[in-house]
């Protein structure tokens, strides 16, 4: 039986990286359209009369809402699960080759997205208006135009509770406890189930608040965390950065230096990665302000912003770059992961510094001139993200890369 190799159409790390990004962004600008525009007319069809009682702004913004959501949910949500959680188990069943076995494991990702969907909003939609289905997709009124909107960014923003609960019990805790005891794919069903019941208590607790304006009587119940959406999402940016250190380059750097085993070092993490959120905010705040990089906007949505672009780099790095330098470039270990996180640092900064300037320009950025839903300063950023995340992770980055029989 003949066996595959790898065959890389450039030797060069760096050269690979560079023409990998080129490909994703290519491949952004071209998704996201047909992306944005079928999500479109599926909201339209689905709003129906309802869309026609409200204002143009309300109409666009059940649009919007809708295209973010299946996005959040069919693809970012479903690729942690499949590629953190499950290990790509399953990817390779019916054949090695690329590009169906990235073909293959995308339709799995949209089928384990939309159960995701069902399963936990669907359920809460039993009993709570916002989230119910009839009201998601066929609203009649134009109460229930805006209790769908309401319930539809809340339910979208599960996608970042998952980036920041579920990715650290494989990233911190690297699978503890299920991790060498329990054979795929049940050891990735026994993280997935623990990290739901996190996510969910994290969800209700930061999440619904944030989109929700309930109250009892004329009572409200709930209060934005830290005061605004801008201000808590500059702060998950920052606790995500460095959640994500010890996995994607910083081989378990720098939980390594406060623990040796599990659970201490995703312990440790964990409260490294709370402190290192508002340090990050505290640090770039002024620089945002002064240089007023977003006019007109919070400052900690720039500031969000710049963070996302950091961790954009980081991921990117990791999975197009190789992690360069490798162990063989530079053997000193601590001298290695330093090299990388000012890259990640660097890099980030310059192209946050671009996306700012020129996101409203951009057919996923914030440019709405062809007709179809962006994604705005920082899910766009996510648009372009995933690409580079489903290029190695899924296709292996092929066709730069390919496996030919031996």
């Amino acid at each position: 039986m003949s066996q595959l190799v790898v065959k890389r159409q450039f030797q060069s790390l760096i050269i690979t990286g560079i023409c990998a990004t080129v490909l994703c962004f290519i491949a952004t600008c071209v998704y996201w359209p047909i992306w944005g525009t079928a999500a479109k007319a599926i909201a339209g069809a689905m709003g129906g009369h309802a869309l026609q009682l409200v204002d143009a702004k309300t109409a666009a913004k059940y649009i919007s809402v809708i295209a973010e959501a299946s996005f959040f949910w069919l693809v970012i949500n479903a690729w942690i699960w499949q590629t953190l959680i499950f290990g790509t188990y399953g990817k390779t069943r019916w054949t090695e080759r690329q590009p169906w076995a990235g073909l293959w494991y995308s339709a799995v990702g949209l089928i384990s997205g939309t159960i995701g969907f069902l399963v936990i909003v669907g359920f809460l939609g039993i009993w709570w208006k916002p989230f119910s289905l009839s009201t998601l997709f066929n609203p009649q009124t134009v109460e229930e135009i805006h209790l769908a909107i309401e319930g539809w960014e809340a339910s979208n923003f599960y996608a970042l509770t998952v980036i920041m609960v579920q990715i650290p019990f494989v990233s911190l805790f690297q699978k503890f406890p299920f991790a060498g005891n329990i054979k795929a794919p049940w050891d990735g069903f026994g993280v997935f189930m623990s990290a739901t019941v996190a996510a969910l208590l994290v969800w209700f607790a930061t999440r619904i608040p944030s989109f929700m304006k309930l109250s009892i009587g004329e009572h409200i119940i709930v209060s934005q965390p830290m005061g605004s959406w801008a201000t808590f999402v500059a702060w998950c940016q920052g606790f995500i950065f460095f959640l994500l250190i010890p996995a994607e380059g910083g081989e378990l750097y720098p939980i390594k230096l406060f623990a040796k085993k599990q659970p201490l070092m995703g312990l440790s993490g964990l409260v490294l990665a709370f402190v290192f959120g508002f340090l990050a905010r505290a640090v770039l705040r002024p620089f945002v302000a002064a240089f007023d990089l977003l006019p007109g906007m919070p400052v900690d949505l720039a500031v969000a912003s710049l963070i996302l672009s950091c961790i954009v780099a980081m991921l990117m790095w990791h999975h197009l770059f190789d992690d360069f330098p490798k162990a063989d470039m530079v053997p000193n270990q601590a001298a290695r992961v330093l090299i990388r996180i000012a890259i990640w640092i660097v890099l980030g900064m310059f192209l946050g510094i671009i996306w700012l300037k020129t996101f409203k320009m951009l057919p996923f950025g914030g440019n709405t001139e062809f007709g179809w839903p962006v994604m705005g300063i920082l899910a766009g950023q996510f648009a372009f993200l995933m690409a580079v995340l489903y290029f190695n992770a899924f296709f292996d980055k092929w066709p730069l890369v390919r496996k030919i029989k031996a």
